[in-house]
């Protein structure tokens, strides 16, 4: 990491890359502000695997003009979520979405780090790009386990037990690392920008894409 002593703006420290541009907040709100202002106007929102619903509460509470979806395998949401403000579907996105191609302006998947295995995630990711309309966007956010070598806290032995877990269930514990290549798999028409990934904190991954 690299920081600019005039202003304080963070950048990018890859010798390889010739990229101009900071890699901060500013910059990350610079490059997905203008949608954001289509969210105070009001956009379809799917949440993939809305479990309780806390995120889509959290995104009516932001933005209470927008229409919201969330499917999951079990529906855990209806005595924390206001049924007129958000509609609930029974789905498996492994075995595909209950609505039609381009529906979506905005598309939201986090943590199925836990759910899905290796294999599966090639298939959920043209899931979720075929439901979501040219123009919109995908947010993908991950955890990453990674192991240190030679620390013997109760912390990292929890991870290590974790990261055994997952493997044993053909999961990816890594799987993070992986979601600009599984994303970029799925362009074969040209049909959308990978704006970045971005490392929120230690071990949590993001990602946005523009569909065009």
């Amino acid at each position: 990491m690299t920081i600019d002593d005039d202003d304080q703006r963070v950048f990018h420290n890859e010798k390889s890359s010739t990229y101009w541009f900071p890699k901060d907040e500013d910059e990350q709100q610079r490059l997905t502000g203008n949608y954001m202002r289509d969210f105070k106007k009001g956009v379809s929102v799917l949440d993939v695997g809305c479990s309780s619903g806390i995120w889509i509460m959290d995104m009516i509470t932001d933005y209470p003009n927008c229409t919201y979806h969330g499917c999951d395998i079990v529906d855990t949401t209806n005595k924390v979520l206001k049924l007129n403000q958000f509609t609930f579907s029974y789905a498996n996105v492994i075995t595909g979405l209950p609505y039609p191609e381009n529906t979506f302006d905005f598309v939201n998947l986090r943590f199925f780090i836990f759910a899905l295995r290796e294999e599966e995630w090639p298939r959920v990711i043209k899931e979720i790009i075929r439901v979501t309309k040219p123009g919109g966007m995908l947010q993908l956010t991950e955890s990453d386990i990674t192991l240190e070598e030679g620390i013997s806290s109760v912390y990292h032995s929890v991870k290590r037990a974790v990261f055994t877990a997952c493997k044993s269930r053909g999961q990816n514990p890594q799987i993070a690392r992986e979601l600009e290549k599984l994303v970029l798999e799925n362009n074969n028409n040209d049909r959308f920008e990978y704006k970045y990934i971005k490392k929120i904190c230690v071990g949590l991954y993001r990602s946005i894409v523009t569909l065009v």
